[in-house]
């Protein structure tokens, strides 16, 4: 099932963290991703990052798309939930694909398929080195997966500039973001 069919409570609370002061610059972290992967969290279809690194951050994270494609992926070795929905964005399976037919298909691209933008948000819950089997289909072996959760995909992508590793937005990026949740910020 798309964990993105959860977005109207998950923004809300989301919303409620911002105005709160909880989702704020310092204690929220981002984490570049290259595309496919990212669209592929933000779209709920993969839980699991993995990562060389192992974190002991724990709670809200920007998914940032970095400018970089991974362009030999196929994302139907990993998801053909994930695949349809490509080929839905005019795709047939490939990232590239669906990003070059954006234009005849859509007045903007989709937030989920951006590059070089905060696209979704959501909550790292968990990190632990690969054991054999764990985290199908998306663990890898010999890294560090980082389980997410609550993912919320934004109604417009936010711009800027990526980082490695986890990296501290600054305040206008956080503020861009929570305006950009489903159903725009409260006030």
């Amino acid at each position: 099932m798309n964990a993105v069919t959860h977005l109207s409570k998950d923004a809300a609370a989301l919303r409620t963290l911002h105005h709160d002061g909880l989702l704020q610059g310092e204690d929220v972290r981002a984490l570049t991703v290259w595309q496919p992967w990212t669209f592929a969290i933000a779209e709920g279809f993969k839980a699991t990052e993995n990562r060389t690194r192992r974190t002991h951050y724990r709670g809200r994270l920007l998914l940032h798309s970095g400018q970089r494609l991974d362009e030999h992926v196929s994302i139907v070795r990993w998801s053909r939930d994930a695949a349809s929905r490509l080929d839905q964005l005019g795709g047939r399976s490939n990232f590239w694909n669906a990003r070059t037919a954006i234009p005849s298909r859509f007045h903007s691209p989709p937030p989920t398929l951006a590059l070089s933008a905060v696209i979704a948000v959501a909550t790292l819950t968990d990190c632990h080195p690969a054991a054999a089997g764990c985290c199908a289909p998306w663990g890898e072996p010999g890294v560090f997966h980082w389980t997410l959760s609550d993912v919320v995909a934004l109604d417009k992508p936010v711009p800027c500039p990526g980082r490695q590793g986890l990296w501290r937005p600054d305040r206008a990026v956080v503020d861009a973001v929570a305006a950009n949740l489903p159903g725009g910020a409260e006030t």
